[in-house]
């Protein structure tokens, strides 16, 4: 089966969080990160990303993921295909509502398949104070833990309905994936 998803993260955090989800769950996801999350993809670099480079076009983005479903006869070649940019809000204040209201994407060819993901000010602490345990110094091993100890309804219900981050649409994402849409 070809992967219809490709999360992009901002750093570590986002990057274990996801991954484990989609481990445990055995979710088909691709990752657009820089080093696995060591290095972090600003809310401010975006915009330029998702208007060149491998983000340019879908035969671009298809040759950097080869796994994405790609449809070579129709238009629409990645018809399916959703992204989920998952970011903190804390480095690029300025940037923040552009980001949430989609508005940063109007001119990427994957405007209306972007669905922006935000914590304010980071998952970190969004986590937190869901009262969550995150371990600044192990956060490999937290976030393995999180997701090993909590089921994917557990999460949505802790994390739902909150002004500090909407990483619920992604968490109902990938439970319809596993488990087929809910009411």
């Amino acid at each position: 089966m070809r992967y219809r998803t490709l999360v992009v993260v901002h750093g570590k955090s986002e990057y274990e969080f996801c991954k484990g989800i989609a481990s445990n769950y055995r979710l088909s996801i691709e990752y657009d990160h820089e080093n696995r999350g060591e290095n972090c993809i600003q809310i401010r670099q975006l915009e330029e990303r998702f208007s060149s480079g491998h983000f340019r076009s879908e035969n671009a983005l298809h040759k950097k993921f080869e796994d994405l479903e790609y449809l070579g006869r129709n238009e629409i070649k990645m018809l399916h295909l959703r992204i989920f940019p998952i970011m903190d809000t804390d480095d690029s204040p300025r940037d923040a509502t552009s980001y949430r209201t989609n508005n940063m994407f109007n001119s990427s060819t994957f405007k209306d398949r972007i669905t922006p993901i935000f914590n304010t000010p980071d998952l970190d602490t969004v986590l937190r104070k869901c009262g969550f345990k995150i371990n600044s110094n192990d956060k490999i091993g937290s976030y393995g833990r999180l997701v090993n100890e909590y089921e994917l309804q557990e999460l949505i219900s802790a994390l739902d309905n909150r002004n500090d981050t909407n990483i619920t649409v992604f968490l109902k994402y990938c439970s319809d994936l596993a488990f087929g849409p809910q009411n």
